[in-house]
């Protein structure tokens, strides 16, 4: 029996025309503000102020980084700078690689002594450390 399944969730639902509830949620609220400067301050001031105020409303309401929208954006930038940081990796102290040390002369290469054993592991354990030790 087959289910329908939902398709494009991310999409969200329009509510004055091409416009969903946060894109006009930022143009009204960009508007109002430059309603309000323009009956209380003079023109060409009202200009220098509205214009920056409706672009960054614009840019808050439609303008995407990498598929985010800006206030999500910068809501991640505040948190990131504000926040506790959690290193959860730690480096381990090894001795630095150098080339004498690994790129030993064959006869200087020890081979260990492989003696049966009797008890104590299986066969199989025996060849897979035999493996380990030695790849080639």
């Amino acid at each position: 029996m087959q289910y329908p399944l939902p398709q494009f969730l991310t999409i969200k639902p329009k509510i004055a025309g091409p416009f969903n509830f946060r894109q006009l949620a930022y143009i009204v609220g960009g508007s109002l503000i430059c309603v309000i400067f323009y009956f209380t301050m003079p023109v060409v001031r009202f200009l220098l102020i509205s214009i920056p105020i409706m672009t960054v409303a614009l840019v808050f309401a439609f303008a995407k980084i990498k598929g985010f929208p800006v206030p999500t954006i910068l809501v991640r930038s505040f948190a990131f700078l504000f926040k506790s940081k959690t290193y959860i990796w730690r480096k381990e102290e090894k001795p630095a690689f150098s080339l004498s040390q690994s790129a030993k002369k064959p006869e200087q290469i020890e081979k260990p002594d492989i003696t049966p054993s009797i008890g104590g592991k299986s066969r199989l354990k025996r060849v897979a450390n035999l493996i380990e030790i030695h790849p080639k």
